[in-house]
């Protein structure tokens, strides 16, 4: 077997695994808590191999995301790492798969050719890499703060816990939109059952109930929405395709050809095809808005995550609240960019910066601390939708950096109140008090956490906020004052501090105060398993805030595929040609031999994407644009 077969192989486990621990561990009893942490270890151990065998891939990976088609050149993902990918024999990957789940045409198709075929494509880039570790990496704290407190079949809790992560992970890794729906649906049969059964609170079921309509109802919408863009973009030779790629390919392509007709005085091709993408951005997004959740469709989340036990909230937060800015990241800003520029800002920007400033006004006044953590989530979840939808390198390497980043944060803070569920059964602010001096080490760990959620500098947070910031600054969407949205966007960083601060005053400052412990000896301060569980959680917020790079340079590659389809969008908006700019000259590791250019008698022409910064290749051409437009990186010469 090659090398690469292997690879892939493994990257096939990160989704099986979850799934065969799904049906096992409810077969153990008692047990099922060390069978439970002994999978996830195993799991995180598999994650750990493909983390450390592609980041070396990602890191020097050289335009692979162009793909050529003739003199025409669309911008695409190109994932690595595929199961049943083709080129495996050969140790070379081809970014597509042959495993087909089911196909809508009976005729056969010849070997590479886009059809109507639902595909299991999954793959490894730089946008879905650290997403997936943290969903491999948060189970354990998950599990290890539900060691005392799931007592009722454990088994059967950590079975549908092992449910949830492999529908997050499923959906992480797709390529294709059908797949990527299911797995983004999956989720909500888990999250039910985890929280009705196992809630805390009395009205834990109406709390499931709820999360499961308002999720499903705003998803229904985005199938219809993913069917639209399905439908309206096919192959050349009219085949539709749910490959995300070959769809980029295809709505790029579309786009190009409109621009054209528009820049010659014909624009009712394209303001056709933007009229489409107005509607398929709203279903698009009425899933995506209830997942992260976005105010005013965030009203499902403080019961959910106030009636659930500790360890379901912890995911809920630190992993399925990235479903949705995943999911605008991955299908949204690539499939209707035109749109994206156009409303993302304005419209859904508008809306993220409103809850930015609500949200934590609801942090500042809520009475327990699990409803401080959790509105505390919609305020800077709402900062990262504005970092997706600046739509340049700047907001989207930030807004990716800030998905694992807050789920790490988040997760810890939420993780750390299993400490007092544990001793107390209760987080209410009002009935503690000077818990400094009685669980010092305690203490230190939740200041920890808190300095990272607040972005203090040297902490993981501050780089990816800073990040979205000058995303933010140097956005040139048109129809938005982008000062403003900055603006507010930096006032919700002061305002969480706010309200962080207070909470830590009164909680751990205040004259000592505790209520009732639930056992009969006293309470004792951090033990072994409660420090693994977020003791490494906030060491690991020390080192993302202090070696960020590993992350930002595996996604550079995508993130620079996004920004140019952003920057491409921004141009049709506007009604002007498109010349890109290259800012990120290649580093190639052998010598580049320059192409010959028989037009131009034999003299040899620029490497494709050569050039200084700036540069328009010679004659200007309108076609071979990267992303379709004029002037663009890797023009065709004519």
């Amino acid at each position: 077997m090659s090398t690469y077969a292997v690879i892939r192989v493994l990257v096939l486990l990160l989704v099986l695994l979850p799934l065969a621990s799904a049906v096992i561990v409810p077969a153990f009893g008692r047990f099922a808590r060390r069978v439970a942490l002994a999978l996830a270890l195993v799991h995180l151990g598999v994650t750990a191999g493909v983390v450390t065998i592609a980041i070396p891939t990602l890191d020097y990976r050289a335009g692979q995301e162009v793909s050529q088609r003739g003199d025409e050149f669309a911008a695409q993902f190109h994932p690595e790492f595929v199961p049943g990918d083709p080129g495996a024999k050969n140790d070379s990957a081809e970014a597509r798969t042959t495993w087909t789940l089911f196909s809508l045409s009976n005729k056969p198709l010849a070997p590479g050719k886009p059809g109507p075929n639902v595909q299991f494509y999954i793959g490894i880039d730089g946008l879905n890499l650290w997403l997936v570790a943290l969903s491999s990496l948060m189970l354990i704290p998950v599990i290890l703060v539900s060691w005392e407190s799931v007592k009722e079949k454990p088994g059967a809790f950590f079975g549908w816990v092992f449910l949830l992560q492999a529908g997050i992970i499923g959906a992480f890794l797709s390529f294709d939109v059908v797949l990527f729906y299911i797995f983004f649906e999956l989720t909500l049969i888990p999250s039910f059952f985890l929280i009705g059964k196992w809630g805390v609170g009395s009205g834990r079921r109406d709390a499931a109930r709820k999360f499961f309509l308002y999720t499903l109802a705003g998803s229904l919408l985005t199938l219809v929405g993913v069917i639209g863009v399905v439908l309206t973009n096919p192959s050349a030779d009219g085949t539709i395709t749910f490959s995300i790629p070959q769809l980029m390919t295809n709505v790029q392509q579309g786009l190009h050809d409109a621009h054209q007709k528009a820049l010659a005085g014909d624009g009712a091709a394209l303001a056709a095809k933007q009229s489409v993408q107005f509607w398929l951005f709203i279903a698009l997004m009425a899933g995506f808005m209830v997942k992260v959740p976005i105010w005013p469709f965030h009203t499902w989340l403080p019961s959910a995550y106030g009636e659930s036990p500790i360890g379901v909230t912890v995911m809920l937060s630190a992993l399925m609240a990235k479903l949705g800015t995943f999911g605008i990241l991955r299908l949204v800003l690539p499939l209707v960019p035109d749109a994206a520029i156009t409303y993302g800002l304005p419209a859904i920007g508008g809306f993220a910066a409103f809850g930015i400033v609500y949200a934590a006004l609801c942090a500042y006044a809520s009475k327990d601390i699990k409803l401080v953590i959790a509105y505390s989530s919609v305020s800077h979840l709402g900062f990262l939708v504005l970092g997706l939808f600046a739509f340049n390198k700047e907001g989207l390497s930030g807004a990716v950096l800030h998905m694992v980043n807050h789920g790490l944060s988040t997760g810890a803070l939420f993780a750390t109140l299993a400490f007092l569920m544990d001793r107390y059964r209760t987080t209410e602010i009002g009935k503690f008090g000077g818990l400094m001096a009685r669980y010092p080490n305690y203490a230190v760990l939740v200041f920890v956490l808190c300095l990272a959620s607040v972005g203090l500098p040297g902490l993981n947070n501050f780089v990816s906020e800073m990040l979205m910031l000058g995303g933010l600054f140097d956005a040139r969407n048109p129809g938005i004052h982008r000062l403003g949205l900055a603006v507010i966007a930096a006032f919700g960083v002061f305002l969480s501090a706010w309200y962080t601060f207070t909470v830590l005053q009164k909680a751990f400052f205040n004259p000592t105060k505790e209520p009732e412990p639930v056992g009969a000896t006293a309470p004792t301060d951090v033990n072994r398993r409660e420090f693994v569980a977020f003791g490494g959680l906030a060491v690991l917020c020390l080192i993302l805030g202090l070696f960020p790079l590993p992350i930002l340079d595996t996604m550079k590659q995508d993130v620079r595929v996004l920004s140019i389809i952003g920057d491409t969008a921004r141009a049709r908006v506007q009604g002007v040609p498109y010349v890109y700019v290259d800012d990120e000259p290649k580093q190639p590791t052998a010598r580049p031999i320059a192409p010959i250019d028989i037009d131009k008698g034999g003299a040899p022409a620029p490497p494709l994407g050569g050039g200084p910064k700036g540069a328009v290749p010679p004659g200007g051409g309108t076609k071979g644009a990267k992303g379709g437009e004029k002037g663009g990186k890797g023009a065709s010469p004519k």
